[in-house]
């Protein structure tokens, strides 16, 4: 069963993989979405450990001696068994602060989870753009290769026929030759971008497994006032801060109590060995119920609870200094990604007007050249920038779209 399992884990892709796909895959499998849950759990234990602090507790005794020297009153061997309820009816408040601390906890531990989850759906959707930047890439270099192995066999002919000199074979050689490095960098660039997929979804990808496009469009960003405001609101990691910083007060809260009394009650039956008298006294009854209610109250422990109040009020101080050092390099993220946006939507309106004026460059220049009016290298440069175009617009437009969610995950929407 373990071995069809197994084998089982990389077929889950074998139809095809789509970017909703990838995203579903990476938090299924990935290791540190399945750390944080699991510590999401761990603080939800604690905190119901803290809630039995209301709770009654229930324990059961044997107890036997033998002395050396015995009188009236002392036995030897004895041996007694008790069972007795116990209840803490007040500790100063500690046990109520304590789980106030551990809900706090809870809840700190739920938004690291959902941070984690958020970045790692945009490093697999940043992972997943590039893929189809890398495919693209090959797609066009594939054309150029085509076009320009096509060019050097007709170039070749010419030449042998004696129409066309041996510069202009070997110029279109060379550029044939560049094309095909081009190529094997961008087949390269397709193996790096895919075992990086690969890490974020935790799976290993058939070597053909197909990877289909997506949809880049995307909407209009808001005003850069207006992305802050939503950022300081949105990011949970700055609502984790904040109950941080609840936890920590509330544990002050419970060291209080330490300088409060406490009220314990114990209800207890205990069973002798065996009833005891001393002429008409009963000594040693054969069971016995007691109930106590006992007062305590430290009066001095050596400082240690005003330490320690000190030392979650410094914690305190630190977490209030973390949450202000969050605030700004979130902000420094949220410019960064914000100009790197506008020069993303730049560059894409540029690529499309370019890649407009690259095919039409290159229509006039192959009609030329068909007719004789233009030589070789000027067809080539056209050709070329033909090819640059079409790779700056595939490139664009994943950049804007990495560039947006990018923002997104910034804002914390």
């Amino acid at each position: 069963m373990k071995l069809l399992l197994l084998m089982g884990i990389p077929c889950m892709t074998l139809f095809g993989l789509t970017l909703e796909k990838s995203i579903d895959l990476s938090l299924e499998h990935s290791p540190l979405i399945a750390l944080h849950s699991s510590d999401v759990r761990y603080q939800q234990i604690l905190k119901d450990e803290a809630t039995a602090g209301y709770q009654p507790t229930l324990d059961a005794e044997f107890g036997w001696q033998k002395l050396e020297k015995t009188s009236d009153f002392i036995f030897s061997p004895t041996h007694h068994s008790d069972i007795y309820l116990s209840y803490n009816l007040f500790n100063g408040f500690s046990d109520y602060a304590n789980i106030r601390s551990k809900e706090a906890d809870v809840k700190v531990s739920r938004l690291l989870r959902t941070s984690a989850v958020s970045d790692l759906k945009l490093s697999v959707t940043v992972a997943y753009a590039n893929i189809m930047k890398a495919q693209k890439s090959i797609q066009v270099q594939t054309e150029q290769l085509k076009a320009l192995s096509k060019q050097y066999d007709d170039t070749q002919n010419r030449y042998e026929q004696g129409v066309v000199a041996k510069d202009d074979l070997l110029l279109i050689e060379v550029e044939k030759l560049k094309a095909e490095q081009s190529l094997i960098q961008a087949k390269s660039d397709l193996r790096v971008t895919k075992n990086i997929l690969e890490s974020n979804i935790g799976l290993k990808l058939p070597k053909e497994e197909p990877l289909y496009d997506f949809n880049t469009s995307i909407s209009q960003i808001q005003h850069m006032n207006i992305l802050e405001e939503q950022m300081l609101s949105n990011r949970s990691e700055i609502k984790a801060s904040t109950y941080k910083k609840e936890s920590l007060l509330r544990q002050r809260d419970a060291a209080n109590g330490s300088f409060l009394p406490k009220i314990d009650t114990k209800l207890m039956y205990q069973v002798n060995d065996q009833e005891r008298s001393v002429g008409s006294s009963l000594i040693q009854p054969k069971d016995q119920t007691s109930v106590n209610i006992n007062l305590s109250w430290n009066l001095y422990n050596g400082h240690r609870d005003e330490l320690k109040r000190k030392s979650l009020l410094e914690k305190s101080f630190q977490e209030d200094y973390q949450l202000n050092l969050l605030k700004f390099t979130l902000k420094e993220q949220l410019i960064r990604g914000y100009e790197n946006y506008v020069i993303s939507d730049s560059a894409k309106k540029v690529a499309v007007k370019a890649l407009k004026s690259a095919i039409e460059n290159y229509r006039i220049t192959s009609d030329k050249f068909a007719y004789g009016k233009i030589d070789t290298l000027t067809l080539l440069v056209s050709q070329s920038n033909l090819t640059q175009a079409k790779m700056a617009l595939n490139n664009a437009e994943y950049d804007l779209y990495i560039a947006y969610r990018t923002i997104e995950r910034i804002v914390g929407e």
